[in-house]
């Protein structure tokens, strides 16, 4: 299929500089990934291939966002929205942990000051319905199973049904929606890049819990209220609500911990406690 689909890229005749090399990406995305370069450069270009409905989601982001330096910049999007092409953004997703309070700056800086209200609320899914909210949860407990105690699972229950539909409408933005480590480039100089969106409509608390949780360093309330501060522009911060928000999102990452990095669970474990404590003084 991707020799197919870059055959037919070079064919049009729209990057700036002849493909002479490429080669397909591995890794834990479901999409078709290549990158394409000259012998001298071998990473000017990614193409990009899934299913329409993502491509169409995925690009329409893009678009939605064009001129987010840490955003990539798409070229070409196939009118049958089998792929899409977009230069390539220098960097690897090895976060080094420790710099927590510095990579929530650079994403709420670089990324949710700049979102938007949809222009159509059914445009993409929203993570803000009682249905998400509660699902979310009950799914994330299939896994944890007795990782964590039924007084936990009690705790996160009620608190996701406390949640569900609480959020205002003017407080609904395009969100990246799989805004996590994984999907973030660095460099020696700090964040360089973020990829691979699948679009959704929330808060912009939703995307930056997201973030925070993604890794399990730095999980601290000042770091978080620091970061919520400046995505907020200054409004005040509910410290129970914070923190509700926070014992939700631990619980659902406890749970892709535990898939996917069980040496992880640990430190989330410590957090969850903490944050716990946080949440029954406040």
């Amino acid at each position: 299929m991707l020799p197919t689909l870059i055959d037919e890229v070079i064919e049009l005749g729209f990057l700036s500089q002849p493909v002479s090399v490429w080669k397909e990406l591995k890794g834990g995305t479901q999409s078709t990934v290549g990158v394409l370069g000259t012998e001298e450069r071998p990473h000017l270009y990614v193409l990009k291939a899934n299913t329409k409905e993502l491509i169409e989601s995925e690009t329409r982001f893009l678009s939605l966002y064009r001129g987010i330096e840490l955003l990539p910049t798409v070229l070409y999007v196939d009118p049958a929205h089998r792929y899409f092409v977009y230069d390539f953004i220098p960097g690897s997703t090895g976060y080094v942990r420790g710099n927590k309070k510095k990579l929530m700056t650079e994403l709420v800086d670089g990324i949710l000051a700049h979102y938007v209200h949809p222009e159509s609320y059914n445009a993409y899914k929203s993570i803000e319905t009682s249905e998400h909210t509660q699902d979310s949860i009950q799914y994330a407990a299939s896994f944890i199973g007795g990782q964590l105690g039924e007084e936990d699972r009690s705790l996160a229950t009620a608190l996701s049904r406390e949640r569900s539909g609480v959020t205002d409408r003017e407080d609904l933005y395009v969100l990246h929606g799989d805004f996590g480590v994984h999907n973030f480039l660095f460099t020696d100089n700090g964040l360089a890049g973020v990829i691979d969106p699948i679009p959704v409509i929330g808060g912009k608390r939703y995307d930056l819990l997201y973030a925070f949780c993604s890794s399990p360093d730095g999980l601290t309330l000042p770091i978080l209220l620091h970061a919520v501060q400046r995505a907020e522009e200054g409004r005040d911060v509910d410290i129970r609500l914070l923190s509700r928000d926070m014992i939700l999102e631990l619980y659902r990452r406890m749970s892709t911990c535990l898939r996917f990095h069980p040496e992880d669970f640990p430190q989330y474990l410590q957090a969850w406690e903490e944050w716990k404590e946080i949440y029954a003084s406040s």
